[in-house]
């Protein structure tokens, strides 16, 4: 089994040393549907695993409540027309102009997956730049691009779960049945989340068959992806290498926050912001 280092953190280290990230989500749709804990929760759960700093980019009728929810972060106000509806030109350069200093972005939670975010996820995908965790409404995004407007340069860790990494293995026209399958499809990794969670990079897979059935809830994927985030941007420059240490340690942080609370709790009533205050723990005990 594989057995990643975490990054080091020497005591003459400041918050730049250890990177920022930048989650791009949340949303209010033209129906009503409103999503503001996601992204969120993946901006705390990266916080939590020790990054030195978050930007929040939500669109801008959403943002300041977001900002209650994770008031240690920074926030980037994306904007939208005047119906609500992302503009995704405008979005862009938000991004380009605040988030420029951040190593890693986490695109996707609660975010929608109309035309507007689509353009989005494509073009931040286009870029070599910088890794880019690409989760929840970023897959179905990514799923429903037409396949010759996709160029996926960046280096991207997808976390998806059953249902998101179907409609992924569909666009792609490969077997459903296999992490492995879509990242040699996409040239990524991917990090399947089910009752066991498989971690592939096309090459080598690891099996993670510990966490509970507390984990199956609302928002528990997001928190994933943030621990991800926050993790690898702590690699500092060489961070893209460590793309798939990060994945198989956030997974496995994720599953023993989860375990913690079962173990106190049982397995049944978990919030997904309970795991927040077990990621350091986790952390603790795997260094």
């Amino acid at each position: 089994m594989t057995n990643p280092s975490l990054p080091t953190r020497a005591q003459e280290s400041h918050k730049g040393t250890f990177g920022s990230v930048c989650v791009i989500g949340g949303q209010r749709s033209e129906d009503g549907a409103v999503m503001i804990g996601a992204p969120t929760l993946a901006a705390n759960a990266a916080m939590r695993s020790g990054c030195g700093k978050v930007m929040l980019a939500m669109p801008q009728q959403l943002l300041h409540a977001g900002l209650a929810l994770a008031p240690v972060v920074t926030g980037i106000e994306l904007p939208v027309d005047e119906v609500g509806r992302l503009v995704p030109s405008a979005a862009i350069e938000a991004i380009d102009r605040h988030a420029v200093g951040c190593r890693a972005l986490v695109i996707g939670p609660g975010f929608g997956c109309d035309w507007p975010q689509q353009q989005i996820v494509a073009t931040l995908l286009s870029r070599e730049d910088r890794p880019i965790i690409l989760d929840a409404d970023g897959l179905n995004a990514l799923a429903k691009l037409p396949s010759g407007q996709l160029e996926l340069k960046a280096p991207t860790i997808m976390t998806p779960h059953v249902g998101e990494y179907q409609r992924l293995a569909a666009a792609a026209g490969v077997p459903s049945d296999s992490a492995q399958a879509v990242a040699q499809a996409y040239g990524c990794i991917v990090v399947l989340k089910s009752d066991s969670t498989s971690v592939s990079d096309g090459v080598e897979t690891v099996i993670e068959n510990e966490g509970s059935v507390v984990l199956a809830t609302g928002g528990s994927g997001d928190v994933l992806s943030g621990i991800i985030a926050g993790l690898l941007v702590q690699y500092g420059v060489h961070c893209i290498e460590h793309m798939f240490d990060a994945a198989v340690l956030g997974v496995r942080i994720h599953a023993m926050a989860g375990e913690s609370f079962a173990s106190e709790h049982g397995n049944t009533g978990m919030l997904a912001t309970d795991l927040l205050a077990r990621i350091p723990k986790a952390i603790a005990a795997i260094r």
